[in-house]
């Protein structure tokens, strides 16, 4: 199959031709994981992953003087999942404004922290918080899609997993150190140092991970009776909601935050897992993708579909026969 035009235009400006194109090794592979991004069930069974993020300690106290987290612990984390479709499926002019936005809004954060992280000095901008901030985002969909499909994929397909993620989240800062790992085998090295060097326990990350089973209700949305009313239905239910999330992000996690955390992986959490493995497998196969994907990214694959309705019965060349 030949490139599309925006393939052609890309691989002329330089870029690497889209991992998910039929040209490409692997790519229905690499298509599956694309829409694995666009699935808002995927950043919410995984997203608890991110919590290695503020066991770095300067990203702690960075997250923790900003005081929106302790606002409201929900609408942070929402307000986090409303940037990623924006990152990865909108148009590219979208997609480069949204991450050079992303950027600017970073440059504000810098200061010194205050209560448990007095006198610790940060910048968002920081090249090496940068790197770590920027590769744990890529990583929570890496790892969640490696977690639930593990059984199926090889060393050479893990790759694909990582390249096709990085092909749409690739927004570094123009800075050899705060680079993110160009493949699966560096990152997880990468995370291994991190981890062995930087991760330690806070006092932020402990209250982050409690606020985790004890979600607020979110007040983006609607007036303020609405959300008093849904309160008490809320509390109820978020105990047994937020269950799969507890999981799904303990198997996943890496092994140093397992042990900050007070993980203990046991057979009934592995059984426990692997039903919601399936139950997600299952989802994506069979629930109509209107359904599964968020709505930016389920507008990209109808244009995707019918670009190529359109573009099929065209002539490949207007040379005359010969």
């Amino acid at each position: 199959m030949s490139l599309t035009h925006e393939d052609r235009a890309e691989a002329a400006a330089g870029g690497p031709v889209a991992p998910w194109h039929p040209s490409q090794p692997h790519h229905e592979l690499a298509d599956d994981v694309r829409w694995w991004m666009g699935a808002p069930g995927a950043f919410a069974l995984y997203g608890r992953l991110a919590l290695d993020q503020v066991a770095y300690r300067e990203v702690a106290a960075a997250v923790d003087a900003s005081g929106r987290f302790a606002q409201n612990f929900t609408d942070r984390g929402i307000r986090s999942g409303l940037w990623g479709p924006l990152l990865l499926f909108g148009d590219d002019s979208d997609r480069r404004a949204t991450a050079e936005r992303l950027k600017s809004l970073h440059g504000a954060v810098r200061g010194k922290g205050k209560g448990h992280f007095e006198g610790e000095r940060y910048s968002a901008l920081d090249p090496a918080l940068w790197k770590w901030v920027g590769t744990t985002s890529l990583m929570i969909f890496y790892t969640g899609y490696v977690t639930t499909y593990a059984r199926s994929l090889d060393a050479e397909q893990r790759e694909v997993v990582y390249r096709t993620v990085l092909h749409l989240s690739d927004f570094d800062l123009p800075s050899e150190r705060a680079r993110i790992p160009r493949t699966a085998a560096e990152a997880e090295a990468y995370y291994d140092e991190v981890a062995a060097t930087e991760l330690a326990d806070n006092e932020f990350l402990q209250w982050a991970d409690a606020q985790f089973d004890a979600l607020p209700v979110p007040t983006l949305f609607g007036p303020r009776w609405v959300h008093l009313l849904l309160t008490p239905a809320w509390r109820l239910l978020t105990p047994a909601l937020t269950r799969p999330t507890k999981v799904c992000a303990e198997k996943a996690a890496h092994p140093r935050m397992r042990e900050l955390l007070g993980v203990r992986w046991t057979r009934r959490r592995e059984w426990e897992f692997q039903l919601y493995a399936a139950g997600v497998r299952a989802a994506r196969r069979w629930l109509p993708a209107w359904l599964v994907l968020d709505p930016l990214a389920y507008n990209r694959r109808r244009y995707e579909r019918l670009r190529a309705l359109y573009a099929k019965p065209q002539l490949t060349s207007f040379a005359p026969p010969r």
